[in-house]
């Protein structure tokens, strides 16, 4: 295929897919690492919390930066902060006799890490590939990305039932330095940008755009909304594995399960080119709210892992549409800024998720907080498909800020 047959997407692909596979060892590591040491849901999610709360505050200035200086350096120094973060929390676990603090700490500097790298690749991506590869490089490290969950959270499960959570996270940050060293390699020439204003007013620049293009601020502030209450099923969901389920081997088949249905809605994104990406997207979002409601009727564990396949399912196919109209959509020069925007939007509600879930679960109990999550899952998809400009924005023309995104059909 086109996207593989270029050597730096190759290069990125491969690391980022390494990358990825460490990854997936941190949800299950982490959740029944913080579980067994406190045994508080609450905790769970306050470091949870802390980490997307770092990435929230720091991504706006990551995407500043990354439009400003090259943007391999910046990825470069964000995994090496991140594969160093990793790798202490993963020895304090190992070593034993750690508090809660000094973990909520390091997984705020992984928040910053991911901060810094994630507005500068995705403005990358666009640099490495032939614009008619777009989709499909974008397709191929979502579907790589979800392919790593599959043997991920097995292996994590095993960790922690064997030898701890500690190891796994150990691992996950040799990853990061594996895709430092091929990151370095990746040889292609360097857009040469004006300097621009200063941060505020390089900022406010991004701002005005991110706002003049409604279909753009229709998702983000919709993928809030959504973030918001995926946050708790990501506290929620271990917590009704430990109580009715089994614990860590439960929590691992769904997740497991839930990679598979993403790593098959991946490959299909490779060959998925809708007229109406946003509409199609924001379509496939609605079969996100059955993981929750499963859990909340405590249903087999098999209901529970086949609807959390279609819950990655959804999620993979909206991810991999949305990405490549944000970047055939936005300017180069802005388009770190504008992913910055986007992640800033999207995850700022996800920590007040993460914190307010445990509390919820012990007021009203995690199954009616579960049923919640389910039903605003679908009334989040409805309101933004009320938009026009999301239900009409096309795939082969770009569209210009201040015409709301809208594309009339052909």
């Amino acid at each position: 295929m086109g996207a593989w047959r270029e050597r730096n997407f190759r290069l990125l692909f491969i690391g980022q897919t390494t990358s990825a596979l460490g990854n997936t060892l941190i949800p299950v590591a982490l959740s029944f690492g913080v579980l067994d040491l406190t045994g508080s849901a609450s905790d769970l999610g306050l470091v949870l919390g802390t980490e997307s709360a770092a990435l929230v505050i720091f991504v706006l200035i990551g995407g500043v930066i990354a439009d400003r200086v090259p943007r391999r350096g910046l990825m470069l120094f964000a995994d090496a902060l991140r594969g160093c973060a990793q790798l202490a929390i993963g020895v304090l676990f190992v070593v034993g006799h750690t508090s809660i603090v000094p973990i909520v700490i390091l997984g705020g500097v992984v928040g910053i890490g991911e901060a810094l790298f994630t507005p500068a690749a995705t403005g990358l991506l666009p640099a490495l590939v032939k614009p008619e590869h777009l989709q499909q490089a974008n397709g191929l490290q979502q579907t790589a990305s979800a392919a790593a969950g599959i043997a991920g959270p097995a292996v994590a499960g095993i960790l922690v039932l064997t030898v701890g959570p500690g190891w796994a996270i150990v691992g996950d940050s040799a990853t990061f330095f594996v895709n430092v060293a091929l990151l370095a390699t990746l040889s292609f020439t360097n857009v040469t940008r004006a300097p621009g204003e200063g941060l505020i007013g390089q900022l406010r620049e991004g701002w005005v755009d991110f706002w003049t293009r409604k279909w753009f601020r229709t998702i983000v502030f919709g993928a809030s909304a959504f973030n918001f209450l995926y946050a708790g099923y990501v506290v929620l969901g271990p917590l009704m594995s430990k109580l009715h389920y089994g614990g860590a081997g439960a929590w691992a088949t769904i997740a497991t399960v839930g990679a598979i249905g993403s790593t098959i809605a991946g490959l299909a994104s490779l060959r998925l080119r809708p007229r109406h990406p946003l509409l199609v997207g924001t379509l496939f979002l609605a079969p996100a709210c059955l993981a929750p409601l499963a859990l909340a009727a405590l249903l087999p564990l098999w209901a529970v892992a086949v609807a959390s396949a279609l819950v990655g399912a959804a999620l993979i196919l909206f991810n991999t549409l949305w990405q490549t109209s944000v970047q055939r959509h936005i300017p180069e020069h802005l388009i770190s800024r504008a992913s910055s925007y986007d992640y800033f939007g999207s995850l700022v509600a996800f920590p007040v998720g993460l914190a307010v879930a445990g509390p919820l679960a012990v007021r009203f109990g995690p199954q009616v907080i579960l049923s919640c999550i389910g039903v605003l899952v679908l009334v989040v998809v409805a309101v933004a498909l009320l938009v026009p400009s999301v239900r009409n924005l096309t795939d082969d023309q770009p569209a210009a800020p201040g015409d709301d995104g809208a594309v009339a059909d052909a």
